[in-house]
């Protein structure tokens, strides 16, 4: 059976690495992998830029590497003395300490830390673009809800073996979800760390920085690899079952297990007399049925399928399952509903998003407003609506109880995958936003004593 399930999900996974995603490339969907992107190259900028900003010691300090850094893009006399002007007008500039702060922060990252700067933003471009692949896939309007779990389990198995030994990864799906990572972890030599920080790695073997950035990217593959397990439905019986609608499995015994699975989930779409296993079985041998190629729209061979009226019920459940929409379409769908959600329910609950979206098409439907609606035609004797009152009453006390949940929730699954926030970065940001505001204050004050002052003066000088 285990031999059956290998080369059930070979055949899977063989069609699912084809070619498929020529629509866009692999890269440059998702933000943070964008931000990676730019940040990386925009680096050398950066550094020119925020020279202008340091005080005159690390000027000195790092006045050599400048040079070296025009030098290495050519950049002529005349180009560096602009530069130069424009950093004079920089160091003039007016700040405030909450903005000398964050300067100092980011010249703390391109100068003093460029060397464990350059390194994250290798792993960030060489780990995010395998974990963003997936996203990218079903960004397209091509139906693909037949290969949603093959496209997870190889995203999963991609991000793996970037630090897990290859031969503990040729597992089914279930045993790579409860997969216990610590021994069967690569050398710390070993580990995928992008391209740049690799050349770095055999370059500097004995680099001071070297070690203490290894150990934070395994622990950070291991932090990241245990909520992937928790996060992707690698077991799920229904996105199996979806999959055995690729005419690319057709001819497997699984195949014929999946697909019955799948007509018993759309039950109640189906005929109740329709003899569905029987269907399944000759479908899954039918010999006149056309071949199917990799890369092929999947709808578009089904409606071959559908029009020979061989298998109505099966049919009817294959066509509700390619319904299933997801990726763009999910966008687009909350896109189109302007006129019912605005842009600043963007966070809402689903469950607060169904109530505006309720009480909205109920009022468009009537035609009226809020206040028509729950007008009362005499507002002091009228009849008031108890249990609106009592609603509206208790709405701000279960907010605000739902709200410390979630926080609660957010601090125990920060405990679990060990992604504990710095609470004195957040101490210094805030002790510094209100130092700032506190000075801010004091200046205005200055300035009204200031002008009181002189209107004084002025009235004295009339008389």
């Amino acid at each position: 059976m285990a031999a059956s399930h290998s080369v059930y999900r070979r055949r899977r996974q063989d069609a699912a690495l084809s070619p498929r995603i020529d629509q866009q490339p692999p890269a440059g969907q998702g933000v943070t992998y964008d931000v990676a992107i730019s940040t990386k190259r925009l680096l050398p900028a950066y550094k020119v830029l925020y020279y202008g900003f340091m005080d005159k010691e690390d000027k000195a300090l790092y006045k050599d590497p400048l040079e070296q850094l025009f030098a290495d893009f050519n950049m002529n006399e005349k180009a560096q003395k602009r530069i130069r002007y424009f950093h004079e007008d920089l160091r003039k500039k007016a700040m405030t300490q909450l903005g000398k702060d964050r300067k100092k922060r980011v010249i703390r990252k391109v100068w003093h830390e460029a060397t464990i700067t350059e390194l994250h933003l290798s792993v960030y471009t060489g780990v995010l673009s395998i974990l963003k692949e997936y996203v990218m896939v079903f960004q397209g309007r091509q139906t693909l809800v037949h290969t949603l779990h093959d496209k997870q389990l190889q995203v999963f198995m991609n991000f793996l073996a970037c630090f897990v030994k290859s031969e503990h990864l040729n597992l089914m799906p279930k045993s790579l979800a409860t997969l216990e990572l610590d021994n069967k972890l690569l050398p710390l030599r070993e580990m995928y760390v992008g391209w740049e920080a690799s050349r770095f790695r055999s370059e500097h073997p004995q680099h001071p920085l070297l070690k203490p950035f290894l150990q934070e990217v395994s622990q950070a593959y291991k932090t990241c690899a245990k909520y992937l397990q928790k996060k992707l439905p690698l077991q799920s019986e229904t996105l199996q079952s979806l999959s055995a609608v690729d005419p690319i499995v057709r001819g497997h015994s699984l195949t014929t297990v999946n697909l019955r699975k799948l007509t018993q989930m759309m039950g109640h779409l189906l005929p109740p007399d329709a003899d569905t296993d029987q269907e399944i079985l000759r479908f899954n041998v039918d010999q006149a049925l056309p071949s199917f190629q990799n890369g092929e729209d999947v709808v578009k061979w089904w409606a071959v399928v559908f029009n020979t009226g061989k298998y109505p019920a099966l049919c009817q459940a294959v066509k509700a399952a390619l319904s299933i929409f997801h990726g763009a379409l999910v966008e687009s769908s909350f896109s189109v509903m302007g006129n019912i959600i605005d842009q600043r329910s963007t966070s809402m609950k689903i469950s607060t998003l169904s109530a505006v979206q309720t009480v909205k098409y109920t009022l468009q439907i009537r035609n009226q407003t809020g206040v028509e609606m729950f007008r009362r035609d005499d507002l002091k004797f009228g009849e008031i609506d108890r249990r609106l009152c009592s609603n509206i009453s208790a709405a701000g006390t279960r907010d605000k109880a739902q709200r410390q949940e979630n926080q609660l929730e957010i601090r125990e699954r920060r405990v679990e995958f060990g992604c504990q926030p710095s609470t004195s970065a957040a101490g210094n940001r805030a002790e510094a936003v209100e130092n700032d505001s506190v000075a801010r204050k004091r200046h205005i004050a200055k300035q009204r004593k200031r002008a009181l002052e002189r209107l004084v003066q002025a009235k004295r000088m009339k008389k």
